[in-house]
């Protein structure tokens, strides 16, 4: 078998509104905007719906996170079970200046939890995705 390696590329997000999001992720976790383009119905027929839209393709911590726009009506992701992304998460080694940021951005923390050697915060962005800043604990 042929050893092939793999490179991480992005994680694409669907929203209902690309300037809300790109704020939100701006906001919350420092995503920062690279590019922006439109696309035609393409990219919608490749995935079994959607039509023409819009990407923004941006980066947090060395990873490029899509937000991806169509013109197609969505759903509001809910919290029942289903497959799919989980939760897009970031790293930090305090999650205390994490606190102050988001306060000061009026974006509310959706739970916190200790999940053995990492505390989590948890918000959710304007579509229902949620997303995840987590630092391990220091006694871990």
């Amino acid at each position: 078998m042929t050893d092939i390696q793999y490179s991480y590329s992005h994680a694409a997000i669907l929203v209902s509104d690309i300037e809300r999001s790109a704020r939100f992720y701006e906001r919350a976790v420092g995503w920062q905007h690279e590019f922006s383009r439109e696309f035609d119905g393409v990219l919608g027929e490749a995935n079994a719906y959607g039509g023409p839209g819009r990407i923004a393709m941006g980066n947090m911590g060395g990873v490029h996170l899509q937000l991806v726009q169509m013109e197609v009506p969505l759903e509001t992701k809910g919290l029942q079970p289903h497959c799919g992304i989980f939760m897009c998460s970031v790293m930090v080694d305090d999650l205390e200046p994490v606190r102050e940021r988001l306060r000061g951005a009026d974006i509310p923390i959706t739970r916190e939890l200790d999940i053995g050697g990492v505390r989590l915060l948890v918000v959710t962005d304007p579509d229902g995705q949620e997303l995840g800043i987590m630092a391990m604990r220091a006694d871990a």
